[in-house]
């Protein structure tokens, strides 16, 4: 068996809408409360999460609800195709727009959402750095079996976790950097 994996290098951009229990709810705002800030903008201090004392949300991170990530068709964007350690490919989300080509060189499966945000509140990240390693053991390789998923998102386009022989790969790490961080609630 040979490993793949797929490493995804550049921007990442990411929309959770926060929705948790009611107890939970309850929680934060007693927490926010006590911090005498809004709850929008103590989801975004690291210190919330130690007055909490929830131990399912240690951080922004792990926050319940609905989340909307991947990596952003910037310049600064790479994907690199990686068999038994070797790098045979190395690509761009650019490259994935196949739509002047008679015949396609990847195989794509493009999503668009268009979607108004619904009431609630909302958290926008964007990191940059290694945004993912994914991993598979596989047979045999060709890069026919490997499909990427793009998302069209409002106006964001999204390249988001790959696939293998419509079997799921697996994340390993991702060492970024936060560069930008807002909350807003939708009323």
């Amino acid at each position: 068996m040979q490993t793949l994996k797929i490493n995804l290098h550049g921007e990442s951009w990411t929309l959770k809408k926060f929705e948790c229990s009611e107890d939970y709810l309850n929680e934060c705002l007693k927490v926010a409360r006590k911090m005498k800030v809004p709850l929008t903008q103590a989801l975004l201090n690291p210190f919330f999460y130690y007055y909490l004392k929830i131990p399912s949300i240690p951080s922004v991170d792990h926050l319940p609800g609905n989340k909307r990530t991947g990596l952003l068709n910037t310049p600064k964007n790479q994907i690199e195709i990686i068999l038994d350690g070797k790098k045979i490919s190395k690509l761009y989300i650019k490259d994935l727009n196949q739509e002047q080509l008679l015949f396609p060189l990847y195989n794509i499966h493009k999503t668009e959402i268009k979607e108004k945000q619904s009431p609630g509140i909302y958290i926008e990240q964007k990191a940059v750095g290694f945004i993912a390693s994914y991993e598979i053991k596989v047979d045999d390789f060709t890069i026919d079996d490997l499909q990427f998923n793009l998302l069209h998102f409002n106006d964001k386009q999204l390249l988001q976790k790959p696939s293998y022989q419509n079997k799921k790969v697996l994340f390993r790490k991702r060492e970024t950097l936060l560069i930008y961080q807002n909350s807003f609630e939708v009323l």
